[in-house]
C-alpha cells in the first residue's frame, strides 16, 4: 500500500504541475506564427516557375554533334622522333612501331560537341544555334523522353547564328509556343532551359537585364541580356517568359571563368521567327540591304551633326552601286526612320532593313546638315559576299605596314601629323578601291586625336562634313573647326570607315 500510495501521490503531483503549467500559460502572451511579408507572392512565383517548367520540358532537346578534325601537329611531325629513329635505325623491330605511331598521329580524330534546342513543329522541326551544329558530320537529337534521333536535315544562317534541324519518325512530339520578344521589358522574369555541361535538362531563373545588345560575334545582333544562369551546353535552348513562351534563343555568355557569371545573351525570338521561316521555305535567308556602313551616335557626334539626342544610325560608308548610293544617300547622313518605323540604334535599322520586301521602294527619314529630309530607297537582295556594314574590306595587305615614318613636321592643333595620300601609298596601306583624303603619319601622345582613337595609317576623308583631297584642303577645313566644340572627322582604313569627334578637354 505504501508503494501504491507513493505512486498515487507522485501521479497526483505530476498532474498538478501540468495543470499549473497550463494555467500559467494562459497568462503569458501567445506567439502567433504568421507568414513573412511577401511570402505568399513568392510562393505564387515559385508555382509559376514550376508550371512553366512542367509545360515546356517535353519540348526541349539535347543536341550532340560528331565530326572529324585533323590531328594536332607540331612544327615538324617527324622532328620529335628523329633522335629515336637514329638510335634504333639498325633494329628492324622498331620500324613497325614508328609506322604505326605515324598512322595514329595522322589519323583524323572524332570531335564531340553539345548544345540544346527546342521543338517548334510536331512534324520534327527544331531550332538551335548554328554554332552548335556547324561542321558536324552527324547531329544527334535526344528528346525529353530519352529517345534519340539523327537529324536528317540541317539548315544554318551564320549571319544570325540560327539553325533549323529536322528529325523524322518521331512520335508524340510537343511544340513549344513562340512569344513576342518586342514586349519583353528590362526587369521581366525569365527562365532559361537547356543541357549545361551535358548534365541533363536544367531550368534557371533570372530577369531581362538589357535589350538590343551587340557583342560583335555575329553579323546580325540584337541580343536580349539576362542574368539567368547560362553555361556551355545551354546554347540553342529557349529563354522563356512566365507564360511559357519562347522570347529568345540562348546563345552566348560574357565570362572570365568560362561559366555563368550572370551575363548571358539570347537572340530575340522575333528575329528567330523570320529567319527560321526563311530557312524552312528557301533553305537560306534572303535579306534586303541598303549597302551602307553604319555606326551609333554619341552625344558629341550628335552635337557636331546638329541632331537632338542620340537616336538614329549614322552612315559612315556607302558601297558602290548599292541601293543607298542609287538613292543619293551621303556619308554623315543619319537615318531616323525607315518604312514608318523609328530607328533608335544600328541594330534596329538592320532588323528593319533585312525584312523589307526585295526590289520595293520605301521612304527613309534622314538628317543631313541639321535638316530633316525624306528619301525614297529601293532595296535589293543582299549579295552572298556582302559583309555587315556594306563596305568591302581590303585584303589586309597594309596590316603591319600602316606605320610609315612621319616627316619631321610639327603636330597640328588636333595632335596629328598629316601628309598627302598618293595612289601608291593607298595601295601600300591596303586599300583596294580608290580613296581620297590625307593620311595620318604621326599622332602626338596624349593629344586630343590620340584620345579619340586615331592611329597612324588612317586616312581622313572629311573634316566637319567637308570632303578633302589634299593637305591644303585639310588645313582650310581645319581653320573653321573648333577643337573646343569638337571636330568631326571621317576616317577610313581598308576594313571600313567611321566618324570620330576630336575634342579638347578644356570645355
Amino acid at each position: 500500500m505504501r508503494r501504491l500510495s507513493t505512486h498515487v501521490s507522485w501521479i497526483v503531483g505530476v498532474v498538478g504541475i501540468v495543470c499549473l503549467a497550463i494555467n500559467f500559460s494562459d497568462v503569458l502572451p501567445r506567439r502567433v506564427v504568421t507568414a513573412a511579408p511577401g511570402a505568399a507572392d513568392a510562393r505564387k512565383l515559385s508555382v509559376t516557375f514550376r508550371e512553366v517548367a512542367r509545360e515546356v520540358l517535353p519540348s526541349i532537346v539535347a543536341i550532340e554533334t560528331h565530326g572529324k578534325a585533323a590531328a594536332m601537329s607540331g612544327v615538324d611531325p617527324d622532328d620529335e622522333e628523329n633522335s629515336l629513329k637514329e638510335l634504333f635505325k639498325q633494329n628492324p623491330q622498331f620500324r613497325e612501331f614508328f609506322r604505326e605511331r605515324k598512322e595514329q598521329r595522322d589519323a583524323p580524330r572524332t570531335t564531340r560537341g553539345m548544345g540544346s534546342g527546342f521543338i517548334i513543329d510536331e512534324a520534327g522541326i527544331i531550332l538551335t544555334n548554328s554554332h552548335v551544329v556547324r561542321g558536324a558530320d552527324e547531329v544527334n537529337v535526344r528528346l525529353h523522353d530519352g529517345h534519340n534521333y539523327i537529324a536528317t536535315e540541317v539548315k544554318m544562317d551564320d549571319n544570325s547564328d540560327i539553325a533549323v534541324l529536322r528529325i523524322k519518325d518521331a512520335k508524340n512530339l510537343k511544340a513549344i509556343r513562340l512569344g513576342d520578344s518586342d514586349t519583353a521589358e528590362i526587369g521581366d522574369w525569365v527562365l532559361a532551359v537547356g543541357n549545361p555541361f551535358d548534365v541533363g535538362m536544367t531550368v534557371t531563373a533570372g530577369i531581362i537585364s538589357a535589350k538590343s545588345r551587340g557583342l560583335g560575334i555575329a553579323r546580325r545582333e540584337d541580343f536580349l541580356q539576362t542574368d539567368a544562369a547560362i553555361n556551355p551546353g545551354n546554347s540553342g535552348g529557349p529563354l522563356l517568359n512566365l507564360d511559357g513562351e519562347v522570347i529568345g534563343i540562348n546563345t552566348a555568355i560574357s565570362s572570365r571563368s568560362g561559366g555563368s557569371e550572370g551575363i548571358g545573351f539570347a537572340i530575340p525570338v522575333n528575329m528567330v521567327k523570320w529567319i527560321s521561316q526563311q530557312l524552312i521555305t528557301h533553305g537560306k535567308v534572303r535579306r534586303a540591304y541598303l549597302g551602307i556602313q553604319i555606326q551609333p551616335l554619341t552625344s558629341a557626334m550628335s552635337r557636331s551633326l546638329k541632331i537632338d539626342g542620340v537616336d538614329g544610325a549614322l552612315i559612315a560608308g556607302i558601297g558602290k552601286d548599292s541601293p543607298a548610293a542609287n538613292a543619293k544617300l551621303q556619308e554623315g547622313d543619319v537615318i531616323l526612320e525607315l518604312n514608318g518605323r523609328k530607328v533608335a540604334t544600328t541594330q534596329m535599322l538592320q532588323a528593319v532593313v533585312e525584312r523589307l520586301e526585295i526590289d520595293k521602294t520605301y521612304k527613309a527619314l534622314i538628317v543631313r546638315d541639321g535638316a530633316k529630309l525624306e528619301v525614297p530607297i529601293t532595296v535589293r537582295e543582299m549579295p552572298e559576299n556582302f559583309l555587315a556594314g556594306g563596305v568591302r574590306p581590303g585584303n589586309g595587305g597594309g596590316r603591319g605596314r600602316q606605320n610609315p615614318q612621319p616627316k619631321e613636321e610639327s603636330f597640328n592643333t588636333l595632335g596629328l601629323q598629316i601628309k598627302e595620300l598618293t595612289e601608291s601609298a593607298a595601295k601600300e596601306l591596303g586599300f583596294e578601291d580608290k580613296v581620297a583624303g590625307v593620311v595620318v603619319s604621326g599622332v602626338e601622345p596624349n593629344s586630343a586625336a590620340a584620345q579619340a582613337g586615331i592611329t597612324v595609317g588612317k586616312v581622313i576623308e572629311k573634316v566637319g562634313g567637308k570632303k578633302i583631297a589634299s593637305l591644303k584642303e585639310f588645313d582650310e577645313a581645319l581653320k573653321t573647326a573648333s577643337l573646343k566644340d569638337g571636330v568631326t572627322l571621317l576616317v577610313s582604313s581598308p576594313t571600313g570607315k567611321s566618324f570620330v569627334v576630336v575634342q579638347s578637354d578644356n570645355k
